[in-house]
């Protein structure tokens, strides 16, 4: 099965973070943005500090490199608020909601792409939190940056860049088809540009587009789209895992990272990058590998957790009528080699689905009725 084709609109942007909680069934979401930026173990720690009383406490990561926690008092009580804020992980209350920025994880680390992006990174979050008007871009609004390898500009973004050399890149609206070719010292002043005409084009037709494909004109000058590099919206590439020279990539079963995960990274290194694939990037973390998996971090492709995935489920989600991570937890062992990601969901809405081709696990009924449509559906 391939992933459902997106619904009409229903409801205003409704993107959690500490200043817009989501009301769910088990109690308040909060997201934080990373901006792209990796994150330290003890901002990591902090946060789980204020999940730590729950039966299950986890972390969740997102498919945009942010993270979750949920199961929060409603109202969100000023204590909860505080202890977020002291972890450093809202570095701007007014702009919380708009740093959804992702990048190719491993940029500047392997060599693998054409530029080191990661000054790049830095450079775009202090500009984007120091401009009060782009606090008004939408909570789904996204910078997609890749370093010419492919990883990321294949997603679906509102501004992206795909570095063309060492020091030259393209930068997009909206899609792969509209682009200006820069200088990579340039990008960072023209992705700002065309945040701020964004905002402008959306304040000026009423405020109701969430992505630069909505608006009812182009943003920025006029293009011939003669820049437009061959490879962007190509497929992903390969993501690797495991080691990566003298670095690190581990999988985050199910996307919770737990306490044990915590203290595992925290005895290796004192920053992680967050993925959009639901994992973490490692600098010279690959001698620790073998205490990281024993943490029950992923770190070979091998694993069935490389390839199983599941929805929220319930008891968070109202909507679900499976606990689909207890379903996965335990058909995680028992899961057959096989080609194609397998996805659990707790009802028909199917939410996180695999951009690619996938096994559908709609509500199974038991483990042994999920490996048989397993086995029928990846051959």
């Amino acid at each position: 099965m391939s992933e459902p084709e997106t619904q009409p609109r229903s409801a205003a942007d409704a993107c959690p973070g500490l200043s817009r909680p989501f009301l769910a069934a088990d109690g308040a979401i909060v997201r934080l943005r990373t901006g792209g930026l990796p994150i330290s173990v003890s901002s990591l720690q902090g946060l789980m500090s204020i999940v730590a009383h729950q039966s299950d406490p986890s972390i969740q990561l997102t498919s945009r490199g942010a993270l979750q926690i949920r199961g929060l008092a409603v109202p969100l009580e000023a204590e909860t608020r505080d202890a977020v804020v002291s972890t450093g992980l809202v570095p701007s209350p007014s702009h919380e909601l708009v740093r959804n920025v992702v990048v190719s994880p491993l940029t500047g680390l392997d060599g693998d792409g054409y530029a080191d992006l990661r000054p790049l990174v830095r450079d775009l979050d202090s500009m984007i939190c120091a401009d009060p008007g782009l606090a008004a871009l939408p909570g789904r609004f996204l910078f997609a940056l890749d370093d010419g390898r492919g990883d990321v500009i294949g997603q679906s973004f509102d501004l992206g860049l795909i570095a063309t050399g060492p020091h030259r890149v393209t930068v997009l609206a909206g899609s792969a088809d509209r682009g200006w070719s820069v200088p990579l010292t340039g990008a960072a002043d023209l992705l700002i540009d065309l945040a701020q005409d964004f905002v402008r084009a959306n304040e000026a037709s009423g405020g109701g587009s969430w992505h630069v494909a909505e608006l009812d004109r182009p943003i920025g000058t006029p293009t011939d789209c003669s820049h437009r590099p061959r490879d962007a919206g190509a497929a992903p590439v390969s993501r690797p895992l495991g080691a990566v020279g003298d670095h690190a990539v581990v999988g985050v079963p199910l996307g919770l990272l737990t306490p044990a995960h915590l203290e595992a990274l925290a005895s290796c290194t004192d920053r992680v990058g967050i993925t959009p694939w639901r994992s973490l990037v490692i600098e010279n973390g690959a001698a620790a590998l073998p205490r990281l998996a024993t943490a029950g971090l992923t770190t070979s492709a091998a694993s069935p957790w490389v390839r199983l995935h599941a929805c929220t489920g319930s008891p968070g989600c109202a909507r679900s009528t499976l606990d689909t991570r207890s379903l996965a937890r335990h058909l995680a062992p028992r899961l057959p080699v096989g080609l194609l990601p397998v996805h659990v969901s707790g009802c028909e809405r199917r939410c996180g689905t695999p951009t690619t081709p996938f096994v559908d696990l709609l509500a199974p009924k038991s483990v042994d009725a999920a490996l048989e449509l397993i086995t029928m559906e990846d051959r």
